[in-house]
């Protein structure tokens, strides 16, 4: 049994000594190979740094171009703006000042033809006798209103005077008017025919009897 026993316990340590021999190698081999993996990743040749320089030379001309452009063109036009704006500004105050001034009675008779239509004269060859005494056809300055200043004129500085010739008819209305000389703004024209044809006249006089005239009545528009 001892025979036995010996032989059991070499075999035992024969076969631990030869399983022994072979994981070593084992070892040894998963050792070295991963030495080989490391020098394989550090072959990376990533180093041609061509695209920094054509970074650098798109970046100047972008600048070069945009810049001239942007800051000198709005600049003039703040200017004018601020210039029509202070300009609207001045005429606006001044607005309320102005006024239209209309000639008081027209005392002197040069300032207005006469034109007389009456019953005896509507044939033709028949004339004033001397002896009869005319009397002009005059408006009413205290029951007329003064003519409106538009306000478009206002705001532009149309100023100026208008001669209005009007006909006068026996009742002192207007029958029919026309502008005899301009105001050089047909916006002022058409305002001064637009309040003279309401006005009422005193009616002219040829003798004692009432009759039609034709009289020049003059309106002056003027900003003060």
């Amino acid at each position: 049994m001892k025979r036995i026993i010996i032989a059991a316990i070499l075999a035992l340590g024969i076969h631990g000594f030869l399983l022994g021999l072979k994981c070593n190698p084992l070892k040894r081999i998963s050792s070295e190979r991963p030495k080989l993996r490391v020098m394989n990743m550090s072959l990376a040749f990533r180093q041609p740094r061509m695209t920094t320089p054509k970074a650098a030379l798109k970046k100047p001309q972008i600048k070069i171009k945009k810049k001239p452009k942007h800051f000198h063109k709005p600049k003039p036009k703040k200017v004018i703006k601020d210039v029509i704006q202070k300009a609207e500004k001045d005429r606006s105050k001044a607005i309320p000042e102005k006024t239209v001034d209309i000639p008081k009675t027209p005392d002197m008779p040069e300032q207005t033809e006469i034109k007389t239509i009456s019953k005896e004269t509507d044939k033709e060859g028949e004339t004033v006798s001397g002896k009869q005494i005319i009397r002009e056809a005059r408006p009413l300055y205290r029951l007329n209103p003064p003519p409106k200043y538009p306000v478009l004129a206002r705001r532009r500085g149309f100023q100026g005077n208008v001669v209005l010739e009007v006909l006068v008819g026996p009742i002192g209305n207007v029958i029919d008017l026309r502008v005899l000389s301009s105001s050089g703004y047909p916006i002022l024209d058409r305002a001064a025919k637009s309040s003279v044809k309401n006005w009422t006249f005193e009616p002219g006089m040829r003798g004692q009897e009432k009759v039609k005239m034709w009289v020049r009545v003059p309106i002056r528009f003027e900003l003060k």
